[in-house]
C-alpha cells in the first residue's frame, strides 16, 4: 500500500514539474476547447490544430483546475498569422480572455499593435489596449491613443488619439481627436478632432472623415484654395457622396470674394461596361455685372456684347449607352450656359472649363466647344450599324450666346436647330463583275426662331471600280447628290451673312428664295491613282545570340517607301441655287475642277536586339528580337484648281490663284525620347510661308521632358479665302523630376503679333509619403492667379 502511495505522489509531482516548465497550448477557438495540453518530454510533440492558439513563455504557474494560468518572460500567442506578445500575461481558461501586461506587441489580421496594458478575447478576437499603437496597412493609418478598443472584423475605437498615415514622431499631418472608429471599411471618423502641421493645429472640426480603402467612400474631399485677380480669394470644399456601387455624386462649395458663393454638383453612373455617364451643373449670383462694353474686361471687348446678368450658371454633360439593346448606341452630350463671358471668367480649378474639358476628352474621348465660341452645342445621337449598313439619329441644339441676356432679341435668332437628322447609310461594298458602291440617304427637319424652317432630304450613291496593277492602283468613281427641300415656314430676312467654305464670309440674298418644293441634282466624278515604290538597305550585321551580348542593340535594315499619289475630282455647277432655301453650307454646291497631288516618304528602320530568355537547361539563354519603327515621314503637297485658272467674276479685285499653298509635312522620331512635328504651308503667289505648326518634345521617364512649339498663321484676302486675323504664338514649356517626390515645371507663351505675353505659369508638384501638394502660379493676359492644392494620402 505504501509502495502504491509512492507511486502516486512521484507522478503527481512530475506533473506538476512539467505544467511549470513546459510550453502550453491555449485552444481558443471556442469555449470547450479552453483547456491546457500538456506535452511530455523526450516523446513526441503533438502539433496544434488548425484552431488552437499555441502559447509559449519563460515561466508558467497554474494548471488545468486553476482558474486561470500566469506566464512570465517573452510570452507568445500565436494562431496562424496571428501573434500577441509580451512580458506578462494571465489566461483565463474558462472564457478565453487573456490579460497582458508590459512591451506589448500585436500582429493581428495585418494590422500592427503596440502598447503597455491590454486584454483580448482569443475567442472572437476583440479587446482593448492602453497608451496603444495601431498600424492598420489597410488604409495605410497610425493610430496612437490612451485607448484602443478591437471590435468584432478589422473595426477599432480610440479616444484622445492622434491619426496619421506619415511615419516618424512628428508627422507632416495629423489630426487629434477626442473620439473616433475605424469600420470594417476603413473609414475613419473623427470627432470633436483638430488637422495640424508638424503638430501644430491649423483648424479644429467637430466631425471629420478620412478616407479608408481603396473603395471609394463618402466624406468631404481637399480644399481648392487659389487667389486671383480676376475672382479674388477662391475656396472650393468638395463633398463627395458615394450612392452605390455604380452611382457618385460631388457637392462644391466655391466661395470667391470678389464674385460670391457659387454652388456645384457633378453625378456620376456607370450601369454596365457600355454605359457611363458625368453631368456637372455650376450656379452662381454674381456681385460683379458689366452692363456697358467698357465696364468688361479689356479681353472680352469689341465683341459687341455685354453681360448684365448676376445669375450665372453652366450646365453640362455627356453620356454613353445604349437604348434597349446594346446594338444601339446612345451618346448625349449637354452644354449650356448663362452668357458669353462665364467660361471665360471661370476656366480653372475643380468645376472649371479647363478641368471639365480635360475630363470630357479622356473619358468619352469627345470635346467641347471653346470657352471663347458663341455657340454650344448640345446633341443626342442614336445609331446602329450591321455588316454592311447602318443607320444614325441626331437631334441638335445651338445655344446662340449672341441672343442672351438683352443683347439681341430672341425673336431676331436665325441659329439653325436640326429637330431631328436621321442617316441611313450602306457601307461600300462589292457589287459584282469588279465594281464597288455605297448609299448614303440622309433626313433633316431645320428649324429657326427668324427666318426659314424645313425639310430637306439629300440622296448620295457611289460607284467605284478599283483597277490594281502591280505598279499602280487606279479607283474611278462617280456619284450623284439629289436634294429635295419642302418649307414649313417661309419668312424673308433679308441678307443672310454666313461662313462659306475656306472661311470666307458670304451673303444670302433671303429675299430671292423660293417656297414650296425644290429640289437639285448635281454629280462628282474623279479617281484616285497612287503606288508605291520600296527598296530595302542593309547597315549592319544581325548581332550573333550571344549571352554576353545581352542588351545589345543595331538598325540592321533601312526600308525606305515612296508613295506618289494624284486626285481628281470634278463637280458640276448647280445654276439656280439662290431660289433654295439655306440651312447650312451644303445647301450652296460650288462646282469644282481640281487635282491634287502629293508624294510621301517613308523611311523605317529595323533594330535587332540581344535578349535573355531562359533556356531548357534553366540557365540563361539568348536570343535575337527584332523592332520596326517609321522614324522620319516626310509629305508635300499642292492643289491646282482648273475653275479658278478660267474665273472671270471679280477679277478687277481678286486675281487668279489656281496654285494652293504648298503643304510640307517632316515627322522625326528617331528615338524614344524625342518627337519633332513639322507643318507648313507655302504660297507660290506671295513667295512667303501663310501658315506653320511645330513642335519638337524631348522627354525621359524618371527625368522631364522639354517642348518647344510654334504656330504661325497670316492674314489672308483672297478670292477663295479669307482671314482676318494673323497670328504668330511661340510656346515653351519644361517639367523636371527632380527626384520621386518633386516635380518643377514651367508654360509661357507670348504673342509676336499683339507683343504681349499670353501666360507665364510656374508650378510645383510635392508627393511625399503622406501628402501631395500643388503650387501654382499664373499670369495671363487678364488675370494673375495663385492656386494651393493639397492630398492627404491615407490608403
Amino acid at each position: 500500500m505504501k509502495l502504491k502511495l509512492s507511486r502516486i505522489s512521484l507522478t503527481a509531482g512530475a506533473l506538476l514539474v512539467l505544467s511549470l516548465c513546459l510550453p502550453w497550448t491555449i485552444m481558443g477557438q471556442s469555449p470547450d476547447l479552453n483547456r491546457v495540453r500538456k506535452y511530455v518530454p523526450d516523446a513526441p510533440a503533438q502539433a496544434p490544430a488548425g484552431n488552437e492558439w499555441t502559447f509559449s513563455a519563460d515561466r508558467v504557474s497554474g494548471d488545468h483546475t486553476s482558474e486561470y494560468v500566469e506566464a512570465f518572460g517573452n510570452v507568445s500567442l500565436s494562431l496562424g498569422d496571428d501573434q500577441l506578445r509580451a512580458d506578462f500575461a494571465r489566461y483565463y481558461q474558462s472564457t478565453g480572455w487573456v490579460f497582458l501586461k508590459g512591451n506589448i506587441r500585436a500582429h493581428w489580421g495585418g494590422d500592427f499593435l503596440q502598447a503597455d496594458e491590454g486584454e483580448f478575447d482569443l475567442t472572437n478576437m476583440t479587446g482593448w489596449l492602453k497608451n496603444g499603437k495601431l498600424f492598420m496597412a489597410k488604409p495605410h493609418i497610425y493610430v496612437e491613443a490612451e485607448r484602443v478598443g478591437k471590435a468584432v472584423g478589422d473595426s477599432y475605437t480610440f479616444k484622445n488619439a492622434k491619426v496619421t498615415s506619415c511615419a516618424g514622431e512628428k508627422p507632416a499631418w495629423s489630426v487629434t481627436t477626442e473620439e473616433g472608429d475605424i469600420d470594417l471599411d476603413g473609414r475613419i471618423k473623427l470627432y470633436r478632432s483638430a488637422f495640424r502641421v508638424k503638430d501644430v493645429p491649423v483648424f479644429f472640426w467637430p466631425y471629420m472623415v478620412l478616407p479608408g480603402r481603396g473603395d471609394r467612400q463618402s466624406g468631404f474631399l481637399m480644399p481648392y484654395l487659389s487667389s486671383s485677380k480676376k475672382l479674388g480669394i477662391q475656396v472650393n470644399l468638395p463633398y463627395f457622396w458615394v450612392i452605390n456601387d455604380e452611382m457618385d455624386a460631388t457637392f462644391y462649395q466655391n466661395f470667391m470674394s470678389k464674385r460670391g458663393y457659387m454652388q456645384g454638383v457633378e453625378f456620376r453612373h456607370t450601369e454596365d461596361a457600355s454605359s457611363r455617364g458625368l453631368w456637372q451643373a455650376d450656379f452662381l449670383s454674381d456681385n460683379i455685372s458689366a452692363a456697358k462694353e467698357e465696364d468688361e474686361w479689356d479681353d472680352y471687348r469689341d465683341d459687341g456684347l455685354t453681360r448684365k446678368n448676376h445669375d450665372r450658371w453652366w450646365v453640362r454633360g455627356k453620356y454613353d449607352g445604349w437604348l434597349g439593346s446594346p446594338q444601339w448606341k446612345i451618346k448625349l452630350d449637354l452644354d449650356m450656359v448663362s452668357d458669353q463671358n462665364y467660361l471665360r471668367d471661370f476656366q480653372d480649378g475643380p468645376t472649371g472649363f479647363d478641368k471639365t474639358r480635360e475630363e470630357f476628352l479622356d473619358v468619352f474621348g469627345r470635346d467641347i466647344e471653346n470657352k471663347d465660341s458663341l455657340h454650344r452645342l448640345n446633341k443626342a445621337y442614336v445609331s446602329r450599324s450591321w455588316d454592311r449598313f447602318g443607320v444614325v439619329g441626331l437631334a441638335q441644339y445651338d445655344q446662340n450666346l449672341a441672343y442672351r441676356n438683352g443683347n439681341n432679341p430672341d425673336s431676331m435668332n436665325p441659329t439653325v436647330q436640326i429637330l431631328p437628322e436621321l442617316n441611313a447609310f450602306a457601307f461600300q461594298q462589292s457589287l459584282g463583275a469588279g465594281f464597288e458602291g455605297a448609299m448614303d440617304a440622309k433626313y433633316d427637319y431645320f428649324h429657326r426662331e427668324y427666318g426659314d424652317s424645313g425639310h430637306r432630304i439629300k440622296l448620295t450613291p457611289e460607284l467605284k471600280y478599283p483597277m490594281t496593277s502591280r505598279y499602280l492602283t487606279v479607283i474611278p468613281s462617280i456619284s450623284l447628290d439629289h436634294t429635295a427641300y419642302s418649307l414649313t415656314h417661309r419668312e424673308s430676312v433679308g441678307d443672310l451673312e454666313v461662313v462659306g467654305t475656306g472661311g470666307r464670309d458670304e451673303v444670302i440674298d433671303t429675299t430671292k428664295i423660293k417656297d414650296g418644293f425644290q429640289t437639285r441634282t448635281t454629280w462628282t466624278g474623279g479617281f484616285s491613282a497612287f503606288s508605291e515604290m520600296t527598296r530595302t538597305f542593309a547597315m549592319d550585321e544581325v548581332p550573333k545570340a550571344d549571352p554576353s551580348l545581352a542588351g545589345t542593340s543595331r538598325w540592321t535594315r533601312l526600308k525606305n517607301s515612296i508613295m506618289p499619289r494624284v486626285d481628281y475630282v470634278y463637280a458640276s455647277h448647280a445654276t439656280g441655287q439662290e431660289k433654295l432655301p439655306y440651312f447650312d453650307t451644303y445647301d450652296r454646291v460650288e462646282g469644282r475642277n481640281e487635282v491634287t497631288y502629293s508624294l510621301t516618304s517613308v523611311l523605317d528602320r529595323r533594330r535587332d536586339k540581344v535578349v535573355l530568355s531562359p533556356g531548357s537547361s534553366g540557365e540563361p539563354a539568348a536570343k535575337v528580337a527584332r523592332d520596326y519603327l517609321d522614324f522620319l515621314r516626310f509629305r508635300v503637297e499642292q492643289t491646282y484648281d482648273i475653275r479658278e485658272s478660267q474665273r472671270m467674276d471679280e477679277r478687277d479685285r481678286y486675281e487668279r490663284r489656281p496654285f494652293s499653298d504648298v503643304m510640307a509635312e517632316l515627322r522625326i522620331k528617331p528615338a524614344n525620347f524625342v518627337d519633332f512635328v513639322t507643318r507648313n504651308w507655302f504660297s507660290p503667289y506671295k513667295g512667303d510661308m501663310t501658315q506653320s505648326d511645330n513642335s519638337i518634345r524631348f522627354y525621359k521617364s524618371g527625368l522631364g521632358e522639354i517642348t518647344v512649339g510654334y504656330d504661325f498663321l497670316q492674314s489672308l484676302d483672297e478670292y477663295k479665302r479669307t482671314r482676318e486675323d494673323s497670328m504668330s504664338i511661340i510656346r515653351m514649356e519644361g517639367e523636371w523630376e527632380i527626384n520621386e517626390a518633386v516635380t518643377v515645371g514651367a508654360r509661357y507663351r507670348h504673342d509676336f503679333v499683339d507683343e504681349q505675353d499670353l501666360e507665364r505659369t510656374l508650378y510645383l508638384d510635392w508627393a511625399a509619403e503622406c501628402y501631395t501638394l500643388h503650387f501654382v502660379f499664373s499670369q495671363e493676359s487678364n488675370d494673375t492667379r495663385f492656386e494651393v492644392g493639397f492630398d492627404l494620402l491615407t490608403f
